[in-house]
Formats: C-alpha cells, sequence, structure tokens
C-alpha cells in the first residue's frame, strides 16, 4: 500500500514537473515574441523604406544579399537602443538577460557589416576604392561606423570596462555617446550612398526611424512607467534564453538576407 502511494505520488511529481517545464518553455516563446517585436516592426519598416519604396533593378545575387546584410545590420543597431542592457518591463527578466542579450546581438550587428562588405567585394571588386582613404566621405562614414561597432563592443567587454572606466555610470555615458556617434555615421552612409534611399522621402523616414530610436534610452529611464506589482520577483538564470534569442535573431537575419539575394530581389524589380 506506502509503495503503491509512493509511485503515485512520484507520478504525480512527474506530471506537475513536466507541467511547469512546459509553461516555462511557453512563457520564454512569447517573452522573446514581445521582445523582439520591435525589432519586427524596425526591420519591416527599413525594408519598406529602402526596398520597396520604389522599384529597384535587380542585381547579382551577392550585391543584394550584400544590401539585406547592411539593413539588417542597421536594424539591429537601431534595436540595441531599445534593447539597451538595462532591464524592461517585459520580459521580466533579470538583469543578467538583457546585458548578455545586448551584447550577443551587438556582436551580430558587428558580424552583418563585415558580410556585407565582404559581399560587395565579392559581386565588385573595384568597391574595394571605397575601402580607401580617397573614399567619398559618405562611404568613409560606413567604415567608421562599421569599425566603430568593433571597437565599441571590444570596450564593452568586463575586463576592458573596468579597466577603463571608474564605474557603471561612466561607462553608460561614454557608450551611449559613442553609439549615437556610430548610429549618425551608419545613417549618414544608407542616406548619402544613394543606392536604394534617393528620395526625399526615404531620407525623411530614415532620418526619423533613427531619431526616434536615439531618444528611447532617455524616454526609457526619466519617463514614467507603471509601478510594479508589490513582490513581484524577476525571473532569474535567464542567461540560456539569451543566447537562443541571439541565435535566432542571427540565423533568420541570414536567412531573409540569402531569401532577398535569391529571389526577393528580383521580385520586387520592375
Amino acid at each position: 500500500m506506502g509503495a503503491r502511494h509512493g509511485r503515485q505520488t512520484w507520478a504525480a511529481g512527474q506530471r506537475g514537473q513536466g507541467a511547469i517545464w512546459g509553461g516555462s518553455i511557453r512563457h520564454d516563446r512569447a517573452a522573446s515574441m514581445i521582445l523582439l517585436l520591435p525589432l519586427a516592426v524596425l526591420a519591416a519598416l527599413l525594408s519598406g523604406v529602402v526596398f520597396c519604396w520604389r522599384p529597384l533593378p535587380a542585381m547579382a545575387p551577392a550585391w543584394d544579399g550584400a544590401m539585406a546584410c547592411g539593413v539588417a545590420a542597421y536594424a539591429l543597431l537601431l534595436f540595441l537602443f531599445v534593447l539597451t542592457g538595462r532591464p524592461l518591463r517585459l520580459p521580466f527578466y533579470d538583469g543578467k538577460f538583457f546585458i548578455r542579450a545586448h551584447r550577443l546581438l551587438g556582436w551580430l550587428a558587428v558580424l552583418l557589416p563585415l558580410l556585407h562588405a565582404l559581399l560587395l567585394l565579392w559581386a565588385e571588386p573595384l568597391t574595394l576604392r571605397y575601402l580607401l582613404p580617397g573614399a567619398p566621405a559618405y562611404m568613409l562614414a560606413g567604415g567608421l561606423a562599421a569599425g566603430g561597432m568593433a571597437l565599441l563592443g571590444g570596450l564593452a567587454m568586463p575586463a576592458a570596462r573596468a579597466y577603463l572606466w571608474r564605474n557603471a555610470a561612466s561607462f553608460r555615458r561614454a557608450h551611449g555617446a559613442a553609439a549615437l556617434m556610430l548610429l549618425g555615421l551608419a545613417t549618414v552612409h544608407i542616406a548619402a550612398a544613394r543606392l536604394h534611399v534617393t528620395t526625399r522621402g526615404q531620407v525623411a523616414a530614415l532620418a526619423v526611424t533613427a531619431l526616434v530610436c536615439a531618444v528611447l534610452p532617455w524616454v526609457g529611464r526619466h519617463g514614467r512607467l507603471p509601478p510594479v506589482a508589490p513582490g513581484r520577483r524577476r525571473r532569474r538564470a535567464t542567461s540560456a534564453i539569451a543566447v537562443r534569442l541571439s541565435l535566432g535573431v542571427g540565423v533568420a537575419s541570414l536567412g531573409l538576407s540569402l531569401l532577398y539575394a535569391e529571389w526577393l530581389g528580383r521580385w520586387v524589380a520592375p
């Protein structure tokens, strides 16, 4: 009788544990979807401004893929002003999640411009001259933005951050100012290159989008938000969720770039 009762208790515990894990997985997916909603909106907005505002001629797949990687990198740079590393109200995770996600997505935003440049060189080797000191200012702005993002990511690593800045507040101020400068350089590069963004409406839409994202950290820090319910605690041990989230964004960015290079570039062409 005792043994049967023990087996029943164990089975009930297993069912309860399964329900907890199932609910946790569903919660993680829902929270990730909520967090990635601004990124999806930014990607859709930029795609509409850059690719669908007016008909574009279809180029070689490598060239179209390079353009898509550049737009994806810019969308990620804008999104990093939403996901700054400070905890948000949704998802209600601990600070380590936001720091890890910001750092990983930042490195992805470094990788995509590199892929953008490599694909351009593969499609047209003569574009190498745009990386030399005598290149037009808007091309140098793009190179400075890409290199600056890599440098900023390196300086934000824990060892360098502890060595260069006395406290977290001074680091945040320097990091934020540098990020604003890089956002300006990247925006100038896209708007002045006149490869896809050529009309005043496109430039205005791009500038407004960049300006809104640039002020979001200030609004999030100084704006009034509804108070958190008393006794509610942030979920801990969420670094693995940030890794999965970043991997998903990376796979989606590369997949959509490949899709545009192979098919969508010809579909939106006149």
